[in-house]
C-alpha cells in the first residue's frame, strides 16, 4: 500500500479562502489515504476574533481525509513562526511533508504529483525541495530544475529541512562573502533578495526568503512543474505580504501521467525565463527596465551593508524554528 505524505496546511483569518482551498485539497483522489495537520493561527486583536473562529470550525469540519488533526495557536504567532514551527512539528514524525497555504487552491492531481516527486528524489539529496507553482510563461519543459527553494505549494524531507536558517542577516552576508550574490539574483531576480533584505530589517515575516536562500547557499535543487498545479488566490490584498494583483495567475494542469525524470541540474535557461516574468512582468510599469535596474542597485547595496555590519550570535546560523 502506498504512503502518501501529510499535509502541513497554514490558515488565519480568511474563512473564504480556508473552504475553497480545504475542499480542493479533498477532492484529490489521495486525500482519503492522507492524513492532514491544519495550523490556525491565533487572532492579533478581537475584531479579528469571528474569522479566526470561523476558520477554526471549517478546520473542525473538514472531511475526506484519513485524519484531520486541527492545532489552533492560543495567540497569534505571526506567518513566520507559524510555519516553521508548524513544518517542524509535522516533518519531525514523518520524515517529509507536503505544505499547502490557506491561499493555494490545488488541481486534483497535486498530491499525485507531489508524492510521486517526494518518493522519485528521496534519495537524491542534491533535491532540496518539490514545487507546485509554475508562470504562466513560454519555453518551460514538463519539468526542470532551479537552485533553490519556494513555497508556493511544496514539499520536503525532514534531512532537507534541517538546512533551513534562521538568521537571515547571517544569510545574507554568506551570498556577499561567497560571491554569489549575482548568481542568486540570475535565479530569482531582484524579487527574493527584496523579501530576504526586507526580512534581515526586520519588515516582514517572510519565512521563505529563508528556505530559498539556505538551499541556495547548500547548493540544493527544487524541482519545478512546467504547467503549474495549483494557483495562488491570496493576491487580492487579503495576505501577509501579497497586494492586489493578477500578474501571477497561472493556467492550471488538468492531466498528470507521472514524473517525466530529467536531469537532476539547474536549469539555465528556465531560470532565465523566470527571473524575466518576476524582474518584468510582475512589477509591470512604464520605465520598467530601468526601475528593475534601480531596484537591483538599491538591494544589493543594502545586502552589502547588513555584510559589514553583520556580526552572528550564537546558535543562530543554523535552524532554530523547532
Amino acid at each position: 500500500m502506498t504512503q502518501y505524505a501529510p499535509i502541513a496546511y497554514f490558515a488565519f483569518n480568511r474563512p473564504q479562502h480556508t473552504a475553497r482551498t480545504l475542499a480542493a485539497l479533498s477532492a484529490n483522489p489521495e486525500a482519503a489515504e492522507t492524513d492532514l495537520h491544519i495550523f490556525v493561527d491565533g487572532a492579533r486583536h478581537a475584531l479579528e476574533q469571528p474569522a479566526v473562529d470561523e476558520v477554526l470550525r471549517l478546520a473542525h469540519a473538514t472531511e475526506g481525509f484519513r485524519s484531520v488533526s486541527v492545532h489552533a495557536s492560543p495567540s497569534n504567532q505571526g506567518l513566520y513562526h507559524s510555519i516553521t514551527q508548524g513544518v517542524s512539528r509535522v516533518i519531525g514524525h514523518t520524515g517529509r511533508v507536503i505544505v499547502v497555504e490557506d491561499d493555494i487552491l490545488v488541481s486534483r492531481h497535486f498530491l499525485a504529483y507531489m508524492n510521486d516527486a517526494l518518493n522519485t528524489y528521496q534519495d537524491l539529496r542534491q533535491v532540496g525541495c518539490i514545487h507546485a507553482y509554475s508562470p504562466s510563461a513560454d519555453g518551460f519543459p514538463d519539468y526542470f530544475f532551479l537552485r533553490g527553494g519556494d513555497c508556493w505549494g511544496w514539499a520536503t524531507w525532514a534531512d532537507r529541512w534541517l538546512l533551513y536558517r534562521a538568521d537571515t542577516r547571517g544569510l545574507v552576508h554568506d551570498l556577499v562573502a561567497s560571491r554569489q550574490l549575482a548568481a542568486y539574483l540570475d535565479v530569482n531576480g531582484h524579487h527574493s533578495l527584496v523579501h530576504l533584505v526586507k526580512r534581515a530589517k526586520g519588515r516582514n515575516q517572510s519565512w521563505a526568503s529563508n528556505w530559498h536562500a539556505s538551499l541556495f547557499l547548500a547548493n540544493r535543487l527544487t524541482l519545478h512543474p512546467g504547467q503549474s498545479y495549483v494557483e495562488n488566490i491570496g493576491n487580492d490584498g487579503s495576505g501577509t505580504h501579497a497586494a492586489i494583483s493578477d500578474v501571477y495567475s497561472t493556467s492550471v494542469t488538468s492531466s498528470y501521467d507521472g514524473i517525466h525524470t530529467v536531469p537532476v541540474a539547474h536549469n539555465d535557461v528556465c531560470a532565465r525565463i523566470m527571473r524575466d516574468f518576476l524582474d518584468d512582468v510582475a512589477h509591470e510599469s512604464p520605465g520598467r527596465k530601468l526601475r528593475r535596474v534601480l531596484i537591483t542597485m538599491l538591494i544589493k547595496a543594502q545586502a552589502i551593508a547588513i555584510y559589514v555590519t553583520y556580526r552572528p550570535r550564537q546558535s543562530m546560523t543554523q535552524q532554530s524554528t523547532h
